[in-house]
């Protein structure tokens, strides 16, 4: 695979560029992934909703944190099964060896974010860790490269500063915790992260294109990783580095999937959309409240939406449920791309559009 050598000249240009799109009048499936191909400017683009797909629905995109929901929907199919206890304490689940800080944090904490262990593992007062992310920005390097292995993570997990977040127990989103719970399931059942998404989701719901790692033909089918809004010294739609995730991180993002498995798997998602909703009214949470692994926004037209982002080196992913509608909308790219506002956007458009 051939890379674009960084280029700084780019940076100031992707500043100026930013925001100067078009959007459509109408946003049908068609016309949001000809939005990202031709006014975003991605290389490739997948979209779908319920049995709707437009773009090619087998081919593969890394889903970045949109593979938390489908490690979120796997272990709700084990736990109703009796096969895990998310109720159980993260030390007694574990096999790490933790510390009694771990006694009080259940399984069921780690997947609603409710530990208060961090995002990352970076400290903002730490000059080394502001060098990794920003690096992270700059040149794709990746920032989880010191936790490679399940020692290495261990060995951060039980830090002083670890604890510490432990103790405060302030709720954040962490994708410290999410791979936690998956290295405690794993332990508990004896089956890996890949393992279980194909005996939980693959064959049950039919999936044809999921897995932690596409290997053959599949392999053929997987979309190249490229810059998209970050890095920034690489120019939008150039290849960027391939990173994979370490055992002690494949559950927090390694999952790949197409637009034609995702919209079977979030189709089956909408009872834990129902689960997370029922006694509240949506109307009543306010901007970015967290219902689960998904988060409320409000659309311009006063709609309030559920939604979830994924971003990883040459992936970023987006899927929002409307519960006004029953619809969702799946957005799949094969660029590096944080939280954008033009998703909303062409949300905004689509559920309007379904709800005519």
């Amino acid at each position: 695979m051939k890379f674009v050598k960084p280029k700084i000249l780019w940076l100031p240009l992707l500043i100026l560029a930013h925001g100067c799109v078009t959007f459509p009048e109408r946003a049908d499936l068609g016309g949001i992934r000809d939005f990202y191909l031709n006014e975003v400017g991605d290389p490739e683009c997948a979209v779908a909703s319920g049995d709707a797909i437009a773009g090619d629905p087998h081919r593969i995109f890394r889903i970045a944190s949109l593979g938390k929901l489908f490690v979120e929907l796997a272990l709700r199919r084990m736990e109703a099964e009796g096969r895990i206890d998310l109720d159980s304490s993260v030390r007694s689940a574990s096999k790490l060896d933790l510390p009694p800080d771990f006694d009080a944090v259940t399984l069921r904490d780690l997947l609603g974010n409710r530990s208060g262990l961090p995002r990352e593992f970076l400290n903002p007062w730490n000059p080394l860790d502001w060098h990794t992310a920003l690096m992270c920005g700059l040149v794709g390097s990746h920032i989880y490269g010191g936790f490679e292995t399940i020692e290495d993570f261990r060995a951060e997990l039980t830090s002083r500063r670890s604890r510490a977040f432990l103790r405060e127990r302030v709720p954040q989103y962490s994708n410290v915790g999410f791979a936690l719970l998956t290295l405690c399931v794993e332990d508990m059942t004896g089956l890996t992260i890949d393992e279980i998404i194909h005996d939980e989701l693959v064959v049950p719901l039919n999936l044809d294109d999921t897995s932690c790692c596409p290997v053959g033909e599949a392999r053929d089918r997987l979309t190249q990783p490229c810059a998209g809004k970050l890095p920034w010294l690489f120019r939008r739609g150039s290849v960027v580095p391939e990173h994979r995730l370490g055992p002690a991180l494949r559950g927090i993002g390694s999952v790949f999937s197409s637009a034609s498995d995702c919209a079977k798997v979030f189709k089956a998602y909408w009872r834990i959309v129902d689960s997370s909703l029922s006694g509240k009214r949506l109307a009543d949470c306010s901007e970015n409240d967290a219902l689960g692994l998904l988060h409320v926004h409000e659309l311009k037209d006063g709609r309030r939406i559920l939604f979830r982002f994924g971003m990883i080196y040459g992936g970023g992913s987006f899927v929002a449920f409307d519960p006004q509608s029953r619809r969702f909308l799946v957005i799949l790219r094969n660029v590096t791309s944080w939280p954008a506002a033009e998703d909303f956007e062409m949300s905004a458009r689509f559920f309007a559009l379904a709800s005519q």
